[in-house]
């Protein structure tokens, strides 16, 4: 169902399944534990972002909306903007007949309706897990499509300083073939000034180190401001959707392509002097679905001495092997807050244009010839000595490809944790539009030195290779053979526990979104990695 095109549309027994979404299901399935959530904790205005596909090809979303924080689970407010390839639908308004609830465990599920400008009514149906009262990760949740993103509680109105931002964002043009731009700049009462700089991977055409200016504003109340982007690639118009002056979600409204992503405070302008872990994903050279992660040590200076890399190239994980792939490498900086990496041995590319961000380091491929790719990633500093906290919950999201089908497959889950396993969770699964909810997640893993490993987690998710950022944050890619597909998850803290929010937990990590068809297998058939190792 295309964005302008679109009527509401209601499939009955997927609507019976989905109001009932956070508390039972067709499948035998242990109920959500008692975590301390209640629809009381969803309240006040909430931002959020959603990528992926829909039966047009690349499908985008972002928003704010107004939460009661009540038992009667109402939405008063909000706007959205909605975009595919069938043209963007801006500044969208979320209806007060639109409705949420909270399960103990946290798992929720929100009914939009939403009217467009052209007074077309669209249905949109989000599934999400709440890691906290003011921040959760979120997938479309119905059968017209599908994709992940982070839902953010919005504290109080957003007034931007003149301090140094980087922002990554991801889609496609509207023919779907892959887009992905990375950059910083520096506002100055609104206007980006001096010119900051930015680089664009177009289906494998490079764009790197263009000049950047143009202007950033935030809206009122849930209404988006304005930005627009201007380089030699061309002018680019986003609406802005604030979570607060660090953190700013941007949407194109344009129509000359689908973009959507995260812009960060830069505060350091510099790679740290310590352990990185880090994902990444994207299309490889044969156009196949690829994600890899793993840990890297950084000087803080030029070199990258050391790394480890897991990789998922269409469901075949390291080449068969389960060997982490050993990888080093050096970087200098470029001037603007970019700096450019160089990387030997790394499956998912040579050379990445980098910029740091207090939400990680945004990673962009840019490499040439046979060997080029359009991948991306997140980096994020390790703490020494992180691990899995035991005994505790985690808020769970996946993102990638089912490979059998040749669809975009979302997931997002809760579990508890012991000191060798997941317990007591429930996973909730979009496989192209199909709905299956919930399944059992549970499992055992094993951890050391800030890498491990889980097996046996669900139906949806068999395994995983992960990474540790802090005690709160934590990196995976799949290692399950039917999907090519990463994620994060993150440790819940309830309103009840009187804890304070780890930063760590609201950081919204870059994803590609960059099938060019998501709905086709024709592309698949893949027998080992495409990079030259």
């Amino acid at each position: 169902m295309s964005v302008r095109n679109a009527l509401v549309l209601f499939l009955a027994l997927s609507t019976l399944s989905l109001l009932v979404a956070c508390g039972s299901g067709t499948n035998s399935v242990n109920p959500p534990p008692t975590g301390g959530f209640s629809d009381t904790d969803f309240s006040g205005t909430y931002t959020f972002s959603v990528s992926g596909s829909d039966v047009s090809g690349t499908f985008a979303m972002a928003g704010s909306l107004v939460a009661c924080g009540c038992s009667a689970g109402t939405i008063s407010s909000g706007n959205a903007d909605l975009d595919d390839p069938s043209g963007p639908a801006p500044a969208s308004t979320i209806g007060n007949n639109s409705t949420y609830k909270i399960s103990s465990d946290g798992r929720g599920f929100a009914r939009l309706f939403i009217t467009t400008a052209a007074s077309v009514a669209v249905e949109v149906d989000v599934d999400f897990v709440l890691t906290s009262s003011s921040h959760g990760l979120i997938i479309r949740f119905d059968g017209n499509g599908t994709g992940s993103g982070t839902i953010d509680q919005q504290p109080s109105a957003v007034t931007l300083g003149n301090v140094a931002y980087a922002f990554f964002l991801s889609g496609s043009d509207l023919a779907n073939a892959p887009l992905a731009t990375a950059g910083a700049f520096t506002l100055s009462s609104g206007t980006i000034s001096p010119a900051g700089v930015e680089d664009f991977n177009y289906n494998k055409t490079l764009s790197t180190r263009l000049g950047l200016a143009g202007t950033v504003s935030t809206g009122a109340g849930t209404a988006p401001g304005i930005a627009t982007l201007n380089t030699s690639f061309g002018n680019l118009t986003f609406d802005v959707y604030a979570i607060d002056s660090t953190h700013l979600k941007l949407i194109e409204k344009d129509g000359q392509a689908i973009l959507v992503g995260d812009v960060f405070t830069q505060t350091s302008a510099s790679i740290p002097n310590e352990s990185l872990v880090f994902t990444m994903t994207g299309l490889d050279p044969s156009l196949n679905l690829f994600a890899a992660g793993g840990v890297m040590s950084s000087d803080g200076t030029s070199l990258i001495p050391t790394g480890s890399e897991d990789v998922n190239d269409a469901g075949v994980v390291d080449n068969g092997t389960t060997t982490p792939f050993p990888f080093s490498g050096s970087f200098s900086a470029t001037g603007g807050g970019r700096f450019q990496i160089t990387l030997s041995g790394f499956a998912g590319g040579s050379v990445f244009a980098a910029y740091p961000s207090d939400g990680g380091l945004f990673l962009l491929e840019e490499d040439t010839g046979l060997a080029a790719g359009v991948t991306s990633g997140v980096a994020l500093a390790q703490t020494a000595g992180a691990t899995i906290t035991a005994s505790s919950g985690y808020g769970l999201n996946l993102t990638g490809e089912d490979v059998v089908n040749g669809v975009e497959l979302d997931e997002i889950a809760e579990f508890k944790t012991t000191s060798s396993a997941f317990t007591d969770g429930l996973l909730d699964e979009n496989d192209g539009g199909t709905i299956d909810n919930p399944q059992n997640l549970g499992g055992s893993y094993t951890v050391s030195n800030g890498s491990g490993s889980a097996t046996n987690v669900s139906n949806a998710l068999q395994s995983m290779f992960f990474y540790v950022a802090d005690n709160s944050t934590v990196l995976f890619i799949s290692t399950d053979p039917n999907q090519a597909a990463q994620g994060l998850f993150q440790i819940q803290t309830t309103p009840q526990s009187g804890a304070q929010q780890p930063a760590a937990q609201v950081r919204s990590l870059p994803m590609l979104r960059s099938i060019p068809n998501p709905h086709s297998a024709s592309r698949h058939g893949k027998t080992g990695l495409d990079r030259a190792k």
